[in-house]
């Protein structure tokens, strides 16, 4: 009686380990990186310092740019939480974040040197050309990512 017991006990440990095993979501991060929300004042001291080091900023400047950029995020995080608008609405917060940039785009101007915001709107350009995450995609590139992989198609020049 022990040998039928027993092998009823081993299934009935390896299926159970089986269940288990499916229902822990995975948490494999897509194309190998992690993405976690980073909040408004993380983003903008984080921001403030590379801006420091890439154009030299002086203590007052660092402090007044890492100002701006904690109100900007502050700003942009309320309207995307206000969810994915559709038509008219969608066109509206297009427009208004447009707004917003020149408007915190006017206040850099106000703090940077001429120099440093020369040298500021080349990076602000580089990041858009490189889709702002550097993923260096090229007009007519295309991303696809599957399975935890990112492949980048390039487009035929």
């Amino acid at each position: 009686m022990k040998p039928p017991l027993f092998s009823l006990l081993a299934a009935f440990a390896l299926s159970i380990g089986s269940v288990a095993a499916q229902t822990q979501p995975t948490t494999a991060p897509v194309g190998g990186r992690e993405h976690r929300q980073v909040s408004p004042d993380e983003r903008a001291t984080r921001r403030s310092e590379q801006l420091t080091k890439e154009l030299g900023l002086t203590a007052d400047q660092s402090s007044r740019i890492k100002q701006i950029l904690l109100t900007r995020d502050q700003e942009m995080q309320a309207l995307r939480g206000q969810g994915k608008p559709e038509g008219a609405d969608r066109a509206q917060m297009g427009a208004q974040m447009k707004a917003n940039r020149e408007k915190y785009d006017a206040q850099f101007k106000q703090v940077l040197t001429a120099e440093q915001y020369t040298k500021y709107t080349e990076l602000a350009k580089n990041r858009m050309k490189h889709g702002g995450h550097g993923h260096g995609l090229k007009d007519g590139d295309k991303m696809k990512a599957k399975n935890g992989k990112v492949k980048v198609k390039k487009a035929d020049s």
